[in-house]
C-alpha cells in the first residue's frame, strides 16, 4: 500500500515528530484544516506504516542509564540466516537502542545504553560472543550528546 505524502501530511508530520502528544484541535489549527480531517490524516498515516509509533523520549542519564556506546560488529559468518537470527537477538535486548546493517568493515552497529561499566561489560559477555556469531566489535563511548534526536524534517 503506497502513500503519497502531499505538504498537509508533512506539515502533520513535522508537527507530531516534535510532540506527537499534541490534541487533535491544535494540530488541525496549526496545519489549518479540520479536526474531523487531522484525525482521519493521522489513522492514514499510521495504517500505511509512515507513523510506526508515538513514544516518550527519556533522558539516560536521568533514569540511571548514563552510558551509551557506539558499537561496531564483525560477524564471524556472513549468511542470511545467522544475520537474521542476530537481528532477533539485539531486537529482544533491552540495553540496544538501535541495530543497523551497515557498509564498510563492520556488519552491524549498535546504540547500546547501560547502567555503568559493569552493566556494559556484562552485554558484551553475555550476548557479542561467537555462539552469536560476533567474530569482533569494537565500542566507542560517548562522551557528550551535541545532538540527539529521531526528527526527519519533511519539506
Amino acid at each position: 500500500m503506497s502513500h503519497v505524502l502531499d505538504d498537509t501530511d508533512k506539515a502533520i508530520l513535522n508537527l507530531l515528530q516534535d510532540d506527537a502528544s499534541l490534541p487533535l484541535k491544535t494540530v488541525a489549527e496549526r496545519v489549518h484544516i479540520s479536526i474531523a480531517t487531522a484525525q482521519r490524516r493521522i489513522q492514514a498515516l499510521i495504517d500505511n506504516g509512515i507513523i510506526t509509533k508515538q513514544v516518550a523520549i527519556v533522558d539516560p542519564n536521568k533514569v540511571g542509564y548514563g552510558l551509551t556506546a557506539v558499537v561496531m560488529i564483525e560477524m564471524s559468518r556472513s549468511n542470511t540466516s545467522m544475520q537474521h537470527r542476530f537481528e532477533r537477538l539485539m531486537h529482544d535486548q533491552p540495553r540496544v537502542m538501535s541495530c543497523y546493517e551497515v557498509s564498510g568493515d563492520a556488519d552491524f552497529m549498535l546504540m547500546v545504553n547501560a547502567k555503568n561499566m559493569n552493566d556494559y561489560h556484562e552485554f558484551t559477555r553475555n550476548l557479542l560472543t561467537y555462539e552469536n556469531n560476533v567474530r569482533s566489535f569494537k565500542s566507542q563511548f560517548v562522551m557528550n550528546f551535541t545532538k540527539s534526536g529521531t526528527k526527519i524534517l519533511l519539506d
